[in-house]
Formats: C-alpha cells, structure tokens, sequence
C-alpha cells in the first residue's frame, strides 16, 4: 500500500482534502487555537512568558497545525458518499471482496465456466477465489446451483467452446448462496476458441445492466459489493478511476425508479491500486461533483 499511500499524496485532490475542505480549515483553526491556548497557560505559569518569543511566533505555531493537519488527513483506503435525496450510498475501498459484510458480484464469463483445473478459470481470479475460499475448492456444489439458477435463461450452444456449451447473453444472472450471503454470477465476457475472455466496455454496460434489473426482481435489499468489472481478465480499455465512475452512475441510473440495494460498495485489489495509481480523493470527487442521481 505505501506507494499508493505516496502517489495520493502527490495528486491535488489529495492536498485540497488535506488542507483546503471546510473539514480542514476547521482542524487547522482548532489546533492554530489549541497550540495558543497551550502557551498562554505557559505563559500563566511563568513556564515560558510571552515576552520571550515575538509577534512572528505565529509562523512556526501555523507551521506546526499545517504538519498536524496534514499527517491526520493522511491517504486513505476507504471513501464514502451519500447520494443527495436518496436512499443509498457508495464506498469505494481497496480490500479483499469476500471480507465485505455484503452480496458480492462475481464476473464471470457467457458459458459460466468454473472448471481451475484445465486452466480454463484462474486459481487467483475472484472466480478461483471465491471456489477456494468459500466453497473449499468445491466447483460441484457452484456448478450445481448455477445450472438451477440458469435453467430457465435462453441460450444457444457453441460447439467450438473450451468449457460449457450453453452460452447465455451478456448480463444474464445466477444466484449462487453460501450461508448468509448470495454470489451474482454475471455475465460479461466471452471466452474466445482458445478458452481466452475478453470483453468490451459495452458488454460491461449490458452486464450491469442485467445485474441491476435482477437483483431489484429477486434481491434481499442487501448490500453489494462488486469488483472493477472487466478490467482484468476481461481486458476492457479503460482506466480503474473511469470504471468506478462507470459502475457508480449506472447503479445510480437504475436506482432512480426504485431502490434494491441501500449500500454500493466497489472494491478495487490492493495491488491495482498501486500498480494503476486509484486515488480515491479523485474518485470521491467525481462523486461528488459529477455522479448524476
């Protein structure tokens, strides 16, 4: 985390959170006044009387409530924004998914592979991890209820995949249920001959699209938290800080009617956070300047 710690701290949105928001300005003002209300009891204790330091003690006495207020404000690994009017918030964090307390969004492909061991589906992709670290390497029992859940889904068969031969639609969804918590399996990328997914930043509008319409028929108004859709394996063009603000507003596009979900959280891994330089400062103000609702 330490250089996406420094790159925040090299960005202005970062110094205009730190320093310049009306949060700050009131912290600095409250040390500037703690720091003089420290010397004046000095100075009534004849510890250290005003007339051994000059009008000009006010520079260092600033200095030292800028340093304060600077090393308290420091880069976060969280951000939160409530919608004005509305009954739902975002957070986006840098985390682990699967330790959220919510509904997790789980990107998968259009034939709804989860075969780890051919290659096919990456031990270290939120499939493989999700396998592992809640069904305990069981990809039967996800299979299982992926078939129940996708039964009544149209599809066509491809005889040239590497995996499944039922291919669904884009944005076609399946519950997939662990104790106290529901998998949204999604579909948003295709798997070409050669059992490599790849995708585009309009399946990825189509596959939110479908998320959003099934979890507000068949949801448990719970919260969701939904990984940076197609910007790993699925190859999509387009910078971490864009997709946030993508997945923001079409959450908030398909709130407008009615509310299925009263917290949004976006997860991004702690390693693209480093190697693609997020900066939630940035990513906080474009929620709240920009994000229609």
């Amino acid at each position: 985390m330490f250089r996406y710690f420094f790159r925040s701290i090299c960005t202005f949105s970062f110094w205009r959170y730190a320093l310049f928001s009306a949060e700050a300005l009131g912290k600095l003002l409250a040390t500037i006044g703690a720091i003089y209300l420290f010397m004046e009891l000095m100075d009534f204790l004849s510890i250290y009387t005003k007339d051994r330091y000059s009008s000009f003690a006010i520079i260092p006495i600033i200095a030292v409530a800028v340093l304060f207020v600077v090393v308290t404000r420091r880069p976060v690994a969280r951000v939160s924004y409530k919608a004005p009017h509305r009954d739902y918030r975002f957070e986006v964090k840098i985390g682990d998914i699967f330790a959220e307390n919510a509904d997790v969004v789980i990107s998968t492909n259009t034939t709804f592979d989860t075969d780890m061991a051919s290659g096919l589906i990456a031990v270290d992709s939120l499939q493989g991890q999700l396998a592992i670290q809640v069904f305990q390497g069981n990809t039967d029992e996800i299979d299982r209820q992926l078939a129940e859940g996708l039964r009544q889904h149209p599809h066509v068969i491809r005889a040239d995949a590497k995996g499944k031969k039922e291919e669904f639609p884009i944005g076609t969804v399946a519950k997939v249920t662990a104790p106290g918590r529901i998998y949204y399996f999604v579909a948003m990328s295709r798997l070409n001959e050669h059992g490599t997914a790849r995708s585009t930043l309009h399946d990825i509008d189509d596959a939110l699209e479908g998320l959003w319409k099934f979890v507000g028929d068949q949801g448990e108004l719970r919260p969701i938290a939904i990984p940076l859709m197609g910007t790993g394996r699925g190859r999509v063009e387009l910078p971490r800080k864009k997709m946030i603000e993508r997945i923001a507003q079409s959450f908030a596009d398909a709130s407008r009617d009615k509310i299925f979900s009263n917290r949004l959280a976006i997860l991004v891994r702690p390693q693209d956070a480093e190697n693609f330089g997020v900066n939630l400062f940035e990513v906080r103000d474009y929620l709240v300047r920009s994000l229609h609702t």
